[in-house]
């Protein structure tokens, strides 16, 4: 796969999936940014069921620092990574209301 900087896009066209941008990521860093922009308002919803939206607000965006620093570790035969997002994010909450920060 080539990319030209900045592109989401295939030779062909096509949207790249998920899989793709996060190896194409360990290049060119800015590239995961696409990842934030295509998921970070489920991950935000998956957090609000958890914990309430103010605790949602401030874990949706160390999920995905979490999930740049661990980029390497996505199964790139996978092409979704909202699984693998959502799993980051319970861990997050988890690790939240086990401090005594949740909202109760």
């Amino acid at each position: 796969m080539r990319l030209r900087r900045g592109r989401t896009k295939d030779a062909d066209g096509g949207a790249l999936t998920d899989a793709e941008i996060i190896a194409w990521s360990a290049q060119d860093p800015d590239i995961f940014s696409t990842i934030i922009d295509r998921h970070a308002r489920g991950v935000h919803r998956h957090l609000v069921r958890r914990l309430g939206v103010p605790a949602a607000d401030v874990l949706v965006a160390e999920t995905f620092l979490a999930a740049f620093r661990l980029r390497h570790r996505f199964d790139i035969n996978r092409s979704d990574a909202r699984p693998w997002l959502d799993g980051l994010a319970t861990e997050l909450a988890n690790q939240y209301r086990a401090a005594g920060k949740a909202e109760r």
